[in-house]
């Protein structure tokens, strides 16, 4: 049997295969998804930081978020992180965000922000602004990279509830006991007058300017050192309650006094006025200072 016309059928097959043009030996790119079709909103962040395995949406517009929180009575959680220069933002995106767990959990609870502060990836100059502008109300260091990852937890009224800086590879277990702490008791309980913070619970919800720090020890007390911001009305003054109902009610309250003792009581008496958002600081002045947090007189 001749096997040549059969070789040369063979040959010439091959070599027209090997000369057309390399976009039609390339398979057919994946249908676009839901999740690619999302990132095409501006208000939405980009489709790298929506975890493909959960689905979770991470919106770049706070106050857009803040409203939704409200509406479905909810949590906002802030992610401030650094998408192109921060591999531990990237770690702990993979440990926790992008975990099934997390994702029930946020469904449930969170109206979830993305804060991207990146150094090369392109931003719309809204986004960067408003990004900036959290960052700065949140004040927190940029120094050695020392400001990345942070988490920042938002009421449905915009107060924070909790703010931490770090991320030490813990996974889901380091970072999902301690938002559930504070979503799930995020109103306080109508039993409750107030609620009591350690002093780094403290430090971290004294971060969010729009809180008021309230120190009601005496002038004298507070003209020798103060925490920075503090307001001083003294309690044991007798129009203590007067000059505390004209305060704003829809503030959030931090009030300490020397050691704690004071201070549960003016939270009781705040709380009977209708101030509905009170925390106190365990140990006071005393232990905030010992803790070496910063003092100003």
């Amino acid at each position: 049997m001749n096997k040549r016309p059969i070789t040369a059928l063979i040959f010439s097959t091959l070599l027209a295969g090997a000369s057309l043009p390399a976009e039609a030996r390339q398979p057919a790119p994946p249908a676009a998804t839901d999740v690619g079709k999302a990132s095409a909103d501006p208000q939405i962040a980009p489709a790298a930081h929506q975890a493909s395995t959960t689905g979770l949406t991470w919106l770049t517009d706070r106050p857009k978020a803040q409203a939704q929180a409200k509406a479905e009575g909810k949590s906002v959680l802030l992610f401030f992180h650094g998408s192109d220069w921060c591999p531990t933002c990237l770690e702990m995106q993979r440990q926790v965000f992008d975990s099934p767990a997390f994702a029930q959990y946020a469904r449930r609870a969170l109206v979830l922000v993305d804060v991207d502060l990146p150094e090369k990836k392109s931003q719309s100059d809204e986004v960067k602004r408003a990004n900036l502008a959290l960052k700065a109300r949140f004040n927190f260091s940029d120094e050695l990279g020392g400001g990345y990852p942070t988490l920042v937890l938002l009421n449905d009224r915009g107060g924070t509830l909790f703010q931490e800086t770090g991320y030490a590879g813990g996974g889901l277990p380091e970072v999902l006991p301690k938002l559930q702490r504070h979503t799930e008791a995020d109103a306080l309980p109508t039993d409750a007058a107030y609620k009591n913070l350690s002093v780094d619970e403290f430090a971290r919800m004294t971060a969010d300017k729009q809180n008021v720090i309230l120190d009601v020890r005496t002038p004298t007390e507070f003209k020798a050192g103060h925490l920075p911001g503090a307001v001083n009305l003294d309690f044991n003054a007798p129009d203590f309650e007067a000059k505390a109902a004209s305060l704003d009610k829809t503030k959030t309250y931090l009030v300490h006094c020397a050691s704690g003792g004071r201070s549960v009581k003016a939270c009781e008496s705040l709380s009977r006025l209708d101030f509905p958002k009170l925390y106190n600081l365990l140990g006071g002045f005393r232990a905030w200072a010992q803790a070496g947090k910063p003092v100003e007189k």
